[in-house]
């Protein structure tokens, strides 16, 4: 079973809006119609930016928890000189764990190696030559429908992990 099947049209074509809004039409249940660059298995960037936004999502709140945590059970007055109660300093050291929750996502999503266009580039330049991909993913644990595949005479074959 196919959980998802998108459709690329070539860069090199400019597709009307109405050709768009027809291979987007809800009547449409087989695929969806995306460009090259919105497709996070496709764009590296793509990819660390959703990465980066989804982690910095728990990691900035968890660091807030943890730096107030932090202030109160070692009852530091590293800002004292700001004439901070004990409250304030505990939401300075909540504020401190906050930004170091953002500065992990960001190393956290430089993982993602940007330089993954040596995989892609046969990909890139089918879409370049003016060639239609198509992009199918799978469920886990189901096995995509092979013969069907290549009896389709597709130009090429590529698979992806990711």
């Amino acid at each position: 079973m196919l959980s998802e099947a998108i459709l690329i049209p070539p860069k090199s074509e400019k597709i009307s809006a109405d050709e768009t809004e027809l291979l987007n039409t809800k009547a449409n249940i087989l695929f969806k119609s995306q460009k090259f660059e919105d497709i996070r298995i496709l764009n590296p960037k793509l990819d660390r930016k959703i990465r980066q936004k989804d982690m910095s999502r728990w990691l900035m709140p968890f660091g807030f928890i943890t730096g107030i945590a932090f202030s109160n059970m070692t009852n530091l007055a590293t800002f004292s000189f700001l004439g901070l109660n004990n409250i304030g300093e505990s939401l300075i050291g909540g504020l401190l764990g906050m930004g170091s929750g953002y500065l992990g996502s960001v190393v956290s999503s430089a993982s993602i190696n940007i330089n993954r266009n040596k995989e892609l580039r046969s990909i890139i330049n089918l879409n370049k030559e003016g060639k239609w991909l198509v992009l199918l993913e799978n469920q886990i644990g189901t096995e995509l429908p092979w013969a069907l595949i290549k009896q389709s005479e597709a130009k090429d074959i590529i698979f992806l992990e990711g």
